[in-house]
């Protein structure tokens, strides 16, 4: 992977700029999972501070100073040897994912009923987060179309908010082109002063693409798998067929809490045409592109014929230190969360 010198990356730890002597990779997963930024500090006095739960910035600063940082989150992991000081840092979701977060209990007695997924959201951040300063911004938080109720939800013990997001969030297909559905991600929006959740629908594969990638602009090394796509799905009492195999056979199962086998035959079609969208799995490594934000739809050109077009980015990688930027993107290929799948 070759070294883009034109960035002159900074870390910033709480007060603290390092521009030298640090080194560090930035994981944008995708599929609505945090951000995360590991760090190699080799200054010895770093092995004296007060790290944990501080605010790390990293700004790219391509050609000059850039004002938002193109990662933003707290300290979780400090590593200190005699050598350097090794750091994680989780984007400001860390607060409310995972056993440790503040949590919330959903009862008949205390819930959130009348609310909507996003409103939910909202609240319990503000409420039992954002009490004593703006930890995670709300200012670009909207609902999904079709709108995710939170009526009925319950838990049977105290569970992380972004987990019973997360699930509810799987149920919101904008299925409007009934053969192009869109699903709904989250991520976070930096505006220089705080980091901020939002809901984002996905992009069409026929949508503008946001970067132009090819051997004579910006492309340093391309590689790809193709996968077998489903062709049958089943469960809540339903299945579905789709195609004629021209793969083998390969299968999906669905779950959820579905009113009826109606229901539970359109969740069965809708995943089946997602699984069908995009087989083939691409990575690449570029010298442009850094700045994209993940669902972004990337157009590869003169690359290979099986290839060449859009496609969406689905998770990206920056490496760092004070010589420049190293990066990587995934295109199409998702972690396995939406459904199991069965040979």
């Amino acid at each position: 992977m070759t070294e883009n010198t034109y960035y002159k990356p900074r870390l910033v730890i709480g007060d603290k700029e390092i521009t030298k002597g640090m080194s560090g990779s930035i994981n944008f997963s995708g599929n609505s999972q945090a951000n995360s930024c590991t760090c190699k500090i080799t200054d010895p006095e770093f092995q004296n501070y007060k790290l944990f739960n501080k605010e790390l910035k990293v700004y790219l600063n391509y050609g000059s100073d850039d004002g938002i940082p193109i990662f933003r989150g707290f300290i979780k992991e400090i590593k200190p040897n005699d050598k350097e000081t090794n750091i994680v840092a989780i984007d400001p979701r860390m607060l409310i994912t995972g056993t440790n977060s503040r949590m919330v209990e959903l009862t008949d007695d205390d819930n959130y009923d009348g609310y909507t997924l996003a409103s939910f959201l909202y609240a319990f951040i503000d409420n039992k987060v954002n009490t004593d300063d703006i930890y995670i911004g709300l200012d670009a938080l909207r609902d999904t179309n079709p709108i995710i109720s939170m009526k009925g939800e319950r838990t049977q013990e105290p569970t992380s908010v972004y987990d019973i997001v997360k699930q509810k969030l799987k149920t919101a297909v904008d299925d409007a082109e009934m053969e192009k559905p869109l699903t709904y991600f989250i991520d976070m929006i930096d505006d220089g002063k705080k980091n901020n959740i939002t809901i984002v629908k996905e992009k069409q594969i026929t949508d503008s693409p946001s970067l132009y990638l090819s051997y004579s602009g910006g492309l340093i090394s391309c590689k790809y798998n193709r996968r077998a796509p489903a062709t049958h799905a089943i469960g809540g009492g339903a299945t579905f067929q789709y195609g004629n195999k021209p793969s083998g056979s390969v299968g999906l199962k669905i779950s959820g809490d579905f009113k009826d086998k109606n229901e539970a035959r359109t969740q069965a079609i809708n995943e089946i045409l997602l699984n069908n969208r995009e087989i083939n799995e691409i990575n690449v490594e570029a010298s442009k592109g850094h700045y994209i934000s993940i669902g972004s739809i990337v157009r590869l050109s003169a690359v290979d014929t099986d290839i060449d077009g859009n496609h969406r980015l689905t998770s990206k990688k920056l490496s760092f230190n004070d010589g420049g930027v190293k990066l990587s993107l995934q295109l199409n290929k998702k972690p396995l969360l939406l459904s199991s799948y069965i040979q």
